[in-house]
């Protein structure tokens, strides 16, 4: 086994057992110690760490954190929870508050709908006297299986929208993969809504109230900037898509238009200090030492090694669901996915659509399957809650991973054959 392998094997066990670790050790604590072991005993140069990192997708999360965050600071969070709390039952709001972080996550990608939807769990599961373990779990769930839909849905389908395989990509992912994502996200909300999966704890509910830190001022002076940005981020991700499906060399890269899109909030916000100050940083160093371990591991030659003559399958949709799924749960999906574009040497729309969609759909197995899962994990620690085990979440979400991928698979294949 190499070095680099080890590595990550390591941060696979310590992210599973960080329950019982100190309280203090976070998950992106974890991740950055093994990038920084692996750059001191240079298992890979810093040269080639920073070329490792894709800075377009970093520039990219920076903007939608930043969007993320200033819709959260004025308001927009407080505002849903208030709309969704007005359903009687605790199923027809748990529904309703999965559907809408779903649609979020396929419009402004999952780890901003995590970033707006982790404050709206806590207060519906105070406004309907419940768990907040469940919906927190709800809202990872809802938010993988809603990003998978679309070309901005995802970091990972970023990726895929970008390496020109893929000929009109919000038409594309929508015609193949809407379907398995209606599909899937209804089996979610039917086992996460029977609230068997989780334990009758109760989590620390302070500053989860109208009175507490939750509280957004509905009267803020100037909420127009993080709409315009918004509304500039979705036309310039969606222009950016129709520019890349005509000409390649012309299209506009995806950090460049986020970061275009996010200037409104800090010119013109005038919470500018207090986003960049509350804006998860946390999430982007662990995405940069993320990109560093799965650098080294692609240079060590340990994963073509293990994939021996499976490397000349890569191009066959089933091969890639199984690569992908799996090796997610132990890289995270959006390494795997940039790992698996550069070993591949043709591209089909059916094969990149199966790599999206089962790259995606791994993030229900583990909390290290997707950054939006660690991104739930720490907002609600900055929010003063202890979240979800590693354990609570698998048991609780394992079925819906498992049965999400197989409608997905299916449909794909099925779709491929009469298309």
């Amino acid at each position: 086994m190499s070095i680099s392998l080890a590595v990550s094997a390591i941060i696979f066990g310590l992210i599973a057992l960080r329950e019982w670790l100190p309280a203090w050790l976070k998950i992106w604590h974890i991740m950055g110690a093994g990038a920084l072991f692996l750059l001191a005993s240079g298992q890979i140069a810093p040269v080639d760490a920073w070329a490792a990192v894709d800075w377009d997708v970093i520039l990219y999360l920076f903007a939608v954190f930043s969007i993320g965050t200033a819709l959260f600071q004025n308001g927009l969070s407080h505002r849903l929870a208030r709309r969704l709390a007005l359903f009687n039952s605790r199923r027809g709001s748990f529904a309703a508050f999965m559907v809408a972080a779903g649609a979020v996550a396929a419009l402004l990608t999952n780890d901003a709908a995590a970033i707006i939807g982790t404050p709206v769990a806590f207060v519906l599961a105070r406004h309907t006297r419940s768990d907040p373990k469940i919906y927190l779990i709800g809202l990872c769930v809802a938010v993988t299986i809603g990003s998978m839909a679309t070309p901005i849905g995802n970091p990972q389908n970023l990726l895929i929208a970008a390496s020109g395989g893929v000929p009109y990509p919000v038409f594309t992912f929508f015609q193949w993969l809407f379907v398995p994502t209606a599909l899937s996200l209804a089996a979610a909300i039917w086992w996460l809504g029977r609230g068997q999966s989780i334990p009758a704890a109760t989590l620390p509910l302070d500053g989860t109230t109208e009175e507490g830190s939750l509280a957004m001022d509905a009267k803020n002076e100037r909420i127009w900037p993080s709409y315009v940005s918004l509304i500039l981020l979705v036309v310039l991700v969606l222009g950016d898509s129709l520019l890349n499906s005509i000409d390649p060399d012309h299209a506009i890269p995806l950090g460049v238009a986020g970061f275009v899109a996010c200037l409104p909030v800090y010119l013109f916000d005038h919470k500018r200090v207090r986003i960049a100050r509350d804006l998860d940083w946390a999430t982007l160093a662990f995405f940069v030492a993320m990109f560093v371990v799965t650098g080294a591991l692609i240079q060590s030659q340990t994963l073509q090694q293990l994939l021996g003559e499976m490397q000349n399958h890569l191009d066959e949709p089933l091969v890639t669901a199984a690569i992908s799924f799996l090796a997610s749960q132990a890289f995270s999906n959006v390494p795997v996915v940039d790992m698996y574009l550069k070993l591949l040497e043709e591209t089909s729309v059916p094969n990149l659509m199966m790599l999206a969609a089962a790259s995606t759909l791994a993030g229900n197995v583990f909390i290290i399957s997707a950054a939006s899962n660690v991104i739930v994990v720490q907002q609600a620690e900055r929010f003063g809650a202890t979240p979800f085990t590693f354990r609570e979440f698998t048991r609780a979400v394992l079925p819906v991973g498992l049965v999400s991928l197989g409608l997905t698979v299916g449909w794909v294949l099925l779709f491929a054959a009469f298309v």
